[in-house]
């Protein structure tokens, strides 16, 4: 049986998947809202299930994954548990993006 990694929300996580609910919730309908939520928690279960399932930026020692084209997940392996470190609109410019 595979044993499942625990899951830790860095407060900035915590803070940019609450903006993206935020956004979806000003600019769309609540099915793309519970698009993102379910998608959200299908990739968290298979990151912690599998946490080199992602591709790996080895310069940043860090995971990305795409929940929807829209928005990407920066997460973190490590010891004893997964660090995710931001969720990430893609349509910003990525020299924003400090990890």
């Amino acid at each position: 049986m595979i044993q499942s990694s625990s899951i830790i929300w860095s407060p900035r996580a915590k803070i940019t998947f609450a903006n993206t609910l935020e956004y979806l919730n000003e600019e769309w309908t609540i099915k793309e809202i519970t698009t993102f939520i379910e998608r959200t928690e299908i990739v968290l279960q298979h990151i912690s299930n599998n946490p080199l399932l992602y591709p790996y930026s080895k310069a940043a020692d860090i995971h990305k994954c795409v929940i929807v084209k829209q928005v990407s997940l920066f997460y973190r392996i490590r010891t004893d548990h997964i660090e995710l470190l931001v969720f990430w609109d893609n349509r910003q410019n990525p020299e924003r993006l400090l990890l």
